[in-house]
């Protein structure tokens, strides 16, 4: 380029002098002329300077984009290097809060998310003076007061890497005495979304029910089809995943026992837990919507714009050999030492073997959301007339496989009031449960109630009424005082989470 722009001014000299030759030496000598000729050099001059001075910037930007690019490279080779990085950016602690409190390293090699929440109670249970299933002429009074239903403090976060995370969660509850003890304490590690693993105490992958965040109910609490079915907390491992663009969840659980995680391997004889796992399995197909996190809790709070549908099934397995801590069934009590008395009585599952499903499902679409579940449970008495004797057997004088099965269907909708759109939700419940053993002996549960969220969940004021026919178990976190209990439950709550 600067060969070609040094050669113009040869160029126009001898255009000039040919031209001054052509028309003779009277214009040669024309001050017009040499005035033109003149100006055009000193244009020709300036157009080379700014021409070579766009040269020498270009040429000037290359050489600088090269120096630059190798002292990247130079800084990545340095920092790649583990020790040098952390002597010369030291990790620093960070704090503050999002959606709980945190602490966490500056680089996200550990955090502590810290949560919890409280429930504070009212209850009012009317119920009839007379059970069968106590001793007779023994009377029930009705009993009214308050309660701290539940206290949670939760630890979770990772360490190390993002895909090894944990979770422990301690409770002070009422139906505890308030005596501080592990709820949950487990490990997950991510090798893929497809399939991860947990190890230690944990959910069971039972019914939908328990599944449900305990902070996110639309009722007060469960329903009594869950105190029968579900199957609480268990020592063990899992593994799960999410497959196909997460809209198919499994998980597989192996634990020492169904509804305990109290029972220890080794301990004075005799053992605390027989050798033999209980097994559980549940698949759900999040058929509709994206916000999988929505089905942690079971209304619609943030009124999605758009159908979300979950279908779910499980199936658990348990051989009762010998478990100290063990799942608590009911039976029909038509006749109990020699006595014809009607109404449920309460046995354990040792020497039962246990065969349970469960199909579930929900929708959550403006507000309103509908949640329906049914439970079959399969009793086999397989020690029935063998020593040891099964408790069952030994009540019922069944052995052959008994069906029990029950279930409940829950609405909830956000009233389109002005103002309180996202605020005020009625809900209602309808659900039962049958046992069978040589006859048949049922329950109902009706309820109905109304939440005013302050806060999302996380703040939140209940109120509910159930009725409840025949109780056909006892459980302090579904207010069923005494089996066999007729039982009108009034209950107010006020829950603070953070």
């Amino acid at each position: 380029m600067r060969s070609s722009v040094r050669l113009l001014p040869l160029l126009a000299g001898v255009w000039a002098s040919s031209s001054v030759a052509q028309e003779g030496p009277a214009r040669l000598l024309g001050d017009e002329r040499i005035a033109r000729l003149e100006a055009l050099l000193r244009a020709q001059q300036e157009e080379i300077d700014r021409l070579e001075q766009h040269v020498a910037v270009e040429q000037s930007a290359d050489a600088d984009r090269m120096r630059t690019e190798a002292m990247r490279q130079q800084i990545r080779e340095i920092l790649s290097e583990q020790e040098f990085r952390e002597s010369l950016m030291p990790s620093i602690m960070l704090a503050g809060y999002d959606q709980g409190f945190y602490i966490k390293s500056s680089d996200d090699k550990f955090k502590l998310n810290i949560n919890g929440y409280m429930q504070f109670r009212w209850t009012h249970y009317a119920t009839r003076s007379d059970n069968r299933y106590l001793l007779p002429r023994r009377e029930r009074d009705d009993r009214t007061g308050f309660d701290l239903q539940r206290l949670r403090l939760i630890f979770s976060g990772h360490a190390w890497t993002p895909d090894l995370t944990y979770h422990v969660q301690m409770r002070a509850d009422a139906p505890d005495g308030y005596d501080f003890r592990v709820h949950w304490a487990y490990l997950n590690y991510r090798f893929m979304d497809e399939f991860q693993m947990t190890a230690g105490i944990f959910k069971l992958a039972s019914t939908r029910s328990q599944l449900h965040s305990e902070a996110g109910f639309q009722f007060v609490d469960r329903p009594v089809a869950d105190a029968v079915f579900g199957l609480a907390n268990g020592l063990g491992v899992r593994f799960w995943g999410q497959l196909f663009d997460k809209k198919l969840e499994y998980m597989i659980d192996v634990a020492n026992a169904l509804n305990s995680e109290l029972n220890r391997t080794i301990t004075p004889d005799p053992a605390e837990h027989d050798n033999n796992p209980a097994i559980l399995a549940r698949l759900v197909w999040h058929a509709l919507g994206d916000d999988l996190a929505t089905w942690k809790v079971e209304g619609d709070v943030p009124r999605h714009d758009t159908p979300h549908l979950d279908f779910g099934f499980s199936y658990a397995f348990n051989d009762d050999q010998g478990d100290l801590r063990t799942t608590r069934i009911p039976f029909p009590a038509t006749r109990l030492l020699g006595f014809s008395r009607g109404g449920f009585g309460l046995t354990s599952t040792n020497g039962l073997q246990i065969n349970q499903f469960s199909w579930d499902a929900a929708f959550k679409y403006e507000g309103f959301s509908a949640i329906g579940e049914y439970v079959l449970r399969l009793v086999d008495p397989r020690r029935a007339g063998r020593v040891p004797f099964t408790p069952w057997w030994l009540l019922t004088g069944q052995d052959a496989t008994t069906a029990q099965h029950g279930g409940y269907l829950q609405l909830g909708y956000l009233l389109p009031i002005p103002g309180l759109e996202d605020k005020l939700e009625a809900v209602a419940r309808v659900g039962g449960v049958s046992a069978l053993a040589s006859g048949q002996e049922g329950t109902w549960e009706y309820g109905g109630g109304v939440n005013y969220y302050i806060q999302g969940n996380d703040v939140k004021l209940q109120a509910d009424v159930v009725k409840i026919s025949e109780a056909p178990i006892s459980s302090s976190y579904s207010s069923l005082a005494n089996v066999n209990d007729d039982a009108l439950v009034f209950r107010v709550q006020l829950q603070m989470a953070f």
